[in-house]
């Protein structure tokens, strides 16, 4: 077919070559050369040399023809290469950018809410949202009658109604002297998981594995102290800046913002508070961010106290610093008689992971040796209290003597002095005729009151740092994040 194809396009070009002759002339020619009847070959060879010929003829044509069908077959070619190289080169300036946006999406991945909040230019917390509810609240108010019972069905025991040895005798407690088996056996009943771990001088703690958190445990502490007024003790618990007062290890603490429907309160208030905790030099520090709410029940007689982690716009997770996700804790303040009177009672339980992986054995003897210490801190915190507001006030006052507007005259301030320095005299002179016994208090003067505090607070801090292998070392630290991230939580 493709010799008949070729044969016949030759044919075309010969007969148009051929001036002077119509085409059915010329057919009938070729038709008579080529004709099966054809009686004389040597016609046939005078037609091919014709043909051969109009090749020689021909050929140049052809030549140029063909060269110029590979002209633009090359030039196609190198027009498709070009256009395949631009192609690749927008793809990969597409790649690198790509590349470049999943280096910053895995910079932002920890902080992609924070920072789309941030890049917004929104920096309001969600309170309705997110506040702790009063259901959640009312859920504690019996708090203590189960402590109570979760006292009786642990560590008493059921024969002769007497205490149980946890692990140290403690003074002025009277122990079961039953046979210890039977007092086990009886003591295990209506626990719901919590078995008794520490007592110590009016307190006792229980603790439980918390499920699905790889065998960290939650603590459940109640305490007695006759020594302490629960309105001392709540502030202990609330007042983040004398907590950095007698802590040293709270790094940073601050109230971030406050539930603006419990600003005008005194009863009550919900906010969210930053705490970075200090951990050892091979360890990052643990911050936390946390929502705090405390309601006062005067009539109930009851404070309480409930803390959960939670996240605020205004404080995203920081290099350096190991953000807690998991924490919460809920404390039940009961006085025994009056609020402004010695003598309270308390529950905690909390619990919270700081991100570190320790054997359940060294996680039992640093709480052993960390958790009542820190406790006694704590009472001891709470009695010191009013000692840390006097002198709060005093400086207060002091520096509005030193600093006063600028339209008093040096004399009015030197009269105010000596006015305010008479006070204080006729202060230290008084004694009160029907208290002998308070005759030395009374002639204590406010300023040595202020001068001594400051000689204690120094003193603690010259022990903590002299210490640091005994109060300050790894084992320590661990406690106090792994333990006790629930004073100022």
């Amino acid at each position: 077919m493709y010799t008949w194809k070729l044969t016949g396009h030759a044919l075309k070009r010969f007969n148009a070559s051929c001036g002077g002759r119509s085409s059915s002339s010329r057919l009938a020619i070729v038709l008579q050369h080529c004709g099966p009847k054809t009686q004389n070959r040597g016609k046939f060879g005078i037609y091919r040399k014709r043909i051969s010929l109009w090749f020689r003829e021909q050929g140049t044509q052809v030549a140029q023809v063909c060269k110029k069908q590979f002209e633009f077959v090359a030039a196609q070619r190198i027009r498709r290469y070009i256009q395949i190289f631009h192609l690749y080169t927008r793809i990969w300036d597409e790649v690198a950018l790509r590349e470049f946006m999943r280096s910053w999406r895995l910079r932002l991945a920890r902080n992609a809410r924070n920072f789309l909040i941030s890049a917004a230019g929104v920096t309001v917390y969600n309170w309705d949202r997110d506040r702790i509810s009063d259901e959640e609240i009312n859920r504690y108010n019996r708090e203590i009658d189960g402590i109570y019972r979760l006292r009786d069905s642990t560590v008493v025991c059921a024969k002769c109604h007497l205490r149980i040895v946890i692990d140290v005798v403690q003074p002025n407690v009277k122990y079961c002297e039953c046979n210890r088996v039977q007092s086990s056996v009886a003591s295990n009943q209506d626990s719901d998981g919590w078995q008794p771990f520490i007592e110590r001088q009016d307190m006792l703690i229980w603790r439980k594995k918390e499920p699905d958190s790889g065998g960290l445990f939650a603590y459940k502490v109640y305490g007695s102290f006759s020594d302490v007024t629960a309105d001392d003790f709540l502030q202990v618990q609330i007042d983040v800046d004398y907590r950095k007062q007698w802590d040293p290890t709270a790094q940073e603490l601050q109230i971030i913002e406050t539930d603006p429907k419990s600003e005008l309160s005194i009863n009550h208030s919900t906010d969210i508070i930053h705490w970075e905790m200090i951990w050892p030099k091979l360890f990052s520090n643990r911050d936390y961010v946390y929502q705090r709410r405390w309601i006062v029940d005067r009539e109930k007689g009851l404070v309480i106290i409930v803390s959960r982690v939670t996240e605020h716009p205004d404080v995203p997770e920081r290099r350096g610093t190991y953000r807690v996700k998991t924490y919460w804790s809920y404390m039940v303040i009961k006085p025994y008689t009056e609020f402004h009177e010695p003598g309270i009672e308390f529950g905690l339980t909390y619990f919270d992971d700081p991100g570190v992986a320790v054997p359940s054995a060294v996680t039992a003897w640093v709480a052993l040796r960390g958790l009542p210490d820190f406790l006694v801190r704590m009472r001891q915190a709470s009695k010191d209290y009013q000692k840390y507001k006097l002198m709060k006030q005093n400086a207060t006052a002091s520096n509005s003597l030193t600093l006063p507007e600028e339209d008093v005259s040096k004399e009015q301030i030197k009269v105010d002095v000596e006015d305010n320095l008479d006070d204080k005299e006729s202060m230290r002179d008084y004694q009160d005729p029907q208290d002998d016994s308070a005759n030395d208090t009374n002639k204590l003067d406010v300023t040595h009151d202020v001068q001594r505090e400051n000689d204690i607070t120094e003193t603690e801090n010259k022990d903590t740092n002299s210490t640091p292998k005994e109060e300050q070392g790894l084992l320590h630290y661990f406690y106090l994040t792994k333990l006790f991230a629930f004073l100022d939580l």
